[in-house]
C-alpha cells in the first residue's frame, strides 16, 4: 500500500503553498521605501543567485549575481507594501523572505543543509514565515519516515499503529497551525498557514468548519492591507468558500421533494460549457479527479470498461478535473483516451464545487439517479459501480 493510500484513512499531510506570500506587520500605514538584504551563503561558489519577488500568480525577477568564494551577496528593491520575495539558486534551492519597506535583512546559511542552518535577522516577517516552514519540514520528515515503514511492512497490527501515529502527527501540526493563525491574524504570513498542503490540491484546512479561519484572517488583513494583491485574492477565495458553505446549508434545510443537486457548469476540453443537470434522464457518475493523482489515473483506466458496458443503456460520467494546468489536464484526457464528459475546475483547492460536494480526497465520486435529485452511491470503486449499475439496469 502506498503512502497515498494511507491518506484515504484520514485527513492530510502538510506542505506550504508558496504562491500566496505575506509579512508580519502590526501597523495599518503604507510605508514607502526599500527592502535591503545581504549576507553570506556557504558552499555555493560560482553559482548564480537570483533575487525575485513572488507575486500571487508569478515570480518576477529583480536582480542576480554570481557567487564568489566568500559567498557574500547584497540586493535591494523599491517597496510600498509588505511582500513575498525569495533568494533562489540555479538548482532551485530557495530561501523565502517576507519583507516590508525599510527592512534590512541579514541572511546566512549552508546551502548543503539550508533549512537547519538558515539564520535571518532584521526582518520579523521572514523570521515568522521560516518558523512556519521549519515546523513544516519537521512534520514532513516524520510523516515520510512513517510512510516508508508502512509501505515495507506486512504486519497489519503494525500498519494500524503507524496509521494512528500518522494521524496524530497531522493533528499536532493542525493545532500548531491554528495557533499560528490566531496569534498572527494581522500578518500576511497567516495566509501561508491557511494554504498548507500535503501535496498539490490536498490542503490541511479543507473542512467546512475551517472557513472561520479564512474569515478571521481576511477580516483582519483587508483592513490593514486593502491594496495588497495577496489580500485581494484571499478575500475572493474566502467569499467563494462562504458562498459555497451557505448554499450547502440551504440545501440541508430543503424539503426532500424540493431537493436539487448543486449545479456544476464548467468548460470541457473544447472550451464548451457543459452543465451537470443537463444530463437528467441518465444515471450519472459525478467523478472528481486530477492528473497528478495516481489513484485517480488507475481508477479511470478501470472505469473505461464500466462506461463502455453501460453507456448505451443510459449511463454517463461527468468528470471534474482539479488540475490547475489546463494543458496538463488536456494531455491526460487525450493520453488515457477518456470517452466521457471531462470538465475542469482550476480554482481547486479554493473550489466552491469541492465544498458543495464535500470533496476531501481524490478520487471521489457520487452516483446520481435519473431525476438528478438523489445520490444513490458514494465513492464507489469500479467493481462496486459495475455491480450497482447491473442491478439498476437489470
Amino acid at each position: 500500500m502506498t503512502s497515498k493510500k494511507i491518506l484515504k484513512r484520514f485527513s492530510s499531510k502538510i506542505k506550504i503553498v508558496v504562491f500566496i506570500p505575506g509579512l508580519f506587520i502590526l501597523t495599518s500605514c503604507i510605508k514607502t521605501g526599500q527592502v535591503k538584504i545581504k549576507g553570506a551563503l556557504k558552499n555555493c561558489k560560482s553559482q548564480t543567485l537570483y533575487f525575485e519577488k513572488v507575486d500571487v500568480f508569478k515570480v518576477k525577477p529583480i536582480d542576480s549575481l554570481t557567487m564568489k568564494d566568500n559567498g557574500r551577496f547584497s540586493f535591494s528593491a523599491a517597496a510600498k507594501l509588505p511582500d513575498f520575495y525569495q533568494l533562489r539558486l540555479a538548482d532551485n534551492k530557495t530561501i523565502r523572505l517576507l519583507l516590508e519597506p525599510n527592512d534590512k535583512a541579514v541572511i546566512s546559511c549552508d546551502v548543503y543543509n539550508l533549512h537547519k542552518t538558515l539564520v535571518i535577522k532584521g526582518s520579523k516577517g521572514s523570521e515568522l514565515l521560516n518558523r512556519l516552514l521549519n515546523n513544516l519540514e519537521i512534520t514532513k520528515s516524520k510523516l515520510d519516515s512513517i510512510s516508508k515503514i508502512f509501505i515495507n511492512s506486512d504486519d497489519e497490527s503494525v500498519k494500524e499503529e503507524l496509521t494512528s501515529q500518522y494521524k496524530r502527527i497531522i493533528e499536532q501540526h493542525r493545532k500548531y497551525s491554528i495557533g499560528f493563525i490566531l496569534d498572527n491574524s494581522t500578518s500576511l504570513a497567516s495566509i501561508a498557514a491557511l494554504y498548507q498542503e500535503i501535496e498539490p490540491g490536498r490542503i490541511l484546512f479543507n473542512k467546512a468548519r475551517d472557513i472561520k479561519f479564512f474569515k478571521i484572517v481576511t477580516d483582519s488583513l483587508i483592513k490593514i492591507y486593502p491594496k495588497s494583491n495577496h489580500v485581494k485574492v484571499l478575500k475572493v477565495n474566502t467569499d467563494r468558500l462562504l458562498q459555497g458553505y451557505n448554499s450547502q446549508k440551504i440545501l440541508s434545510l430543503a424539503k426532500p421533494e424540493n431537493f436539487i443537486l448543486p449545479e456544476i457548469s464548467l468548460p470541457d476540453t473544447r472550451g464548451d460549457t457543459l452543465k451537470l443537470l443537463s444530463l437528467k434522464g441518465s444515471y450519472v457518475l459525478l467523478s472528481f479527479w486530477a492528473s497528478w493523482n495516481k489513484e485517480s489515473i488507475n481508477t479511470n483506466i478501470k472505469l473505461k470498461d464500466v462506461y463502455e458496458k453501460y453507456h448505451k443503456e443510459g449511463f454517463e460520467i461527468y468528470q471534474v478535473s482539479f488540475d490547475k494546468s489546463v494543458k496538463q489536464w488536456h494531455h491526460a484526457v487525450r493520453f488515457d483516451e477518456l470517452p466521457w464528459i471531462s470538465v475542469n475546475d482550476s480554482s481547486f483547492p479554493n473550489s466552491v464545487i469541492a465544498l458543495n460536494y464535500n470533496v476531501n480526497n481524490l478520487p471521489w465520486n457520487y452516483l446520481i439517479n435519473k431525476n438528478m435529485d438523489t445520490i444513490i452511491g458514494k465513492n464507489l470503486s469500479p467493481d462496486e459501480l459495475n455491480k450497482k449499475l447491473s442491478e439498476l439496469f437489470n
